[in-house]
This record gives structure tokens, C-alpha cells and sequence, in this order.
């Protein structure tokens, strides 16, 4: 057999085993909610966890521009301890002090108001729609504000013959009642730090008002991605200011 045949048979059965290997094993990452800054011009959040394969633990804490819903220049912060003995509380020690100083720099130490949360071991759920009364506190009308996640097929160049799922791309709205639908995010192409998306989810919601009564959400999406023993858990921030 010539290899030019070989390559793309160890291919697929590699990407067999990726799929299989999803009943095993898998690196699901936690996350913790650090908040927005005083005007709430940013917002982070630290995700972690053990990586699957290596058994080493690691703690990344992301910073976002909210208007321009990407990632504060020298952000994300990684630690990844590669020692399978280590304790994630020692990589979230680490990554925690690395990141103390821009923290502080940027002022972000309002926790805001988490509206709804949607824990993927909860019986019932739908993964892609989440609902929640935007009033804090609860006085007066419901102001119900529901977001949508749509998922879809999307290609990716670095992600080819690594799984039989094909990758996915997503697009987030939200719609106030009685208001036409507000495109968060869509996704024109995937991007490396993202690695190859197998589906996503919405996790949580939160929600700033600022001193000047400007209104930032903060929506937090679960992505299973290819791993090494089975899809991996990561976390994404979509962010969007009230129109």
C-alpha cells in the first residue's frame, strides 16, 4: 500500500478513536466568574482543570474588551503545570498572581448580577436557549431578554480528517420582547486559539449596569472541542452592551 493511502486511512481511524474515546475519558474544565470593571468597559473569568492525557493541571484567566468583544492585548493568562502530582489549586494559585496586576490596572472588581446559569449535568435543558427576567431587583414589569445559540457547520483547515463530527462555527443573539433579535456574535471562520469545536452551549448569563446606567451582558458558552481521550470542555465570552 503506498503511503500517499496509508496517510489518509491512519487519518480516519484516528479520528474514530477521538470519537469512541468520548464515552471514556475527557478534560472538563470548570470556570469562575471574576466580573466587569467600574464602567464595565472589560470582564473576565478564569476557566481550569486537569488536561486529559497528561493528568496536568492548568488555570487560564481571560480579560475581554467588551465593545470590541475580543481579548485584552497580553491576555489570556496560562499556567500549565507539568507535573501530574501538582493540585489545580496550585496552577489557580499561580495564574491567579500573574494576573493580579492587570486585574488591577483595569479596575475589574464588580461581580455583577448572575441571571441564569445552565449546568450541562442538568436533566431537561436546552442547551441552546436560555431565558431570564433582566430586571435586578425583581420590582415592577418582567423584562424578559432571551438569548439563542445557533450552531453550524464551518470548516476549518487545521481541524481536517481529525474527527467523523464536522466542526462547528455558532452564532448568539438576543431579543428584548416585542424587539427584533440582536446578533452577539457570528462566526465567519474559526479561530487556532479555539482549537476544533464539536458543539457549544450556553452556560451562563451575567449582567453589569455601569455608574452611568449603561448595561453590559456577559454570556459564557461551553465548547466541546476534539481532545486527546475524548471531546474536551473549554469556555468562551461573548460580551454586548444593552441597545
Amino acid at each position: 500500500m503506498t503511503m500517499q493511502r496509508i496517510l489518509p486511512l491512519a487519518l480516519m481511524f484516528f479520528g474514530l478513536g477521538l470519537a469512541i474515546g468520548s464515552a471514556f475519558a475527557g478534560d472538563y474544565a470548570e470556570r469562575r466568574i471574576i466580573g466587569f470593571s467600574d464602567q464595565g468597559r472589560h470582564f473576565a473569568f478564569e476557566q481550569f482543570g486537569r488536561q486529559d492525557g497528561s493528568g496536568f493541571p492548568y488555570a487560564e484567566i481571560v480579560v475581554i474588551d467588551v465593545d470590541a468583544d475580543d481579548w485584552v492585548p497580553e491576555t489570556p493568562i496560562r499556567v500549565l503545570l507539568r507535573d501530574e502530582t501538582a493540585a489545580v489549586a496550585d496552577a489557580r494559585a499561580k495564574v491567579a498572581e500573574q494576573a493580579a496586576a492587570i486585574l488591577e490596572k483595569l479596575k475589574i472588581r464588580h461581580a455583577g448580577q448572575l441571571l441564569a446559569s445552565n449546568p450541562a449535568a442538568e436533566i431537561g435543558r436546552n442547551p441552546l436557549k436560555l431565558s431570564v427576567d433582566a430586571r435586578f431587583p425583581l420590582s415592577g414589569e418582567p423584562q424578559e431578554l432571551s438569548f439563542a445559540l445557533e450552531q453550524f457547520p464551518l470548516s476549518a483547515a487545521a481541524c481536517e480528517g481529525l474527527s467523523v463530527e464536522p466542526v462547528k462555527g455558532y452564532r448568539l443573539q438576543m431579543t428584548k420582547a416585542d424587539a427584533a433579535p440582536q446578533i452577539m456574535h457570528e462566526d465567519a471562520s474559526i479561530p487556532k486559539s479555539r482549537s476544533c469545536p464539536l458543539s457549544y452551549a450556553i452556560s451562563d448569563v451575567v449582567r453589569y449596569v455601569g455608574p452611568d446606567q449603561s448595561t453590559v451582558y456577559a454570556l459564557l458558552l461551553s465548547v466541546l472541542r476534539v481532545g486527546f481521550e475524548g471531546p474536551d470542555r473549554r469556555f468562551i465570552a461573548v460580551t454586548g452592551k444593552d441597545r
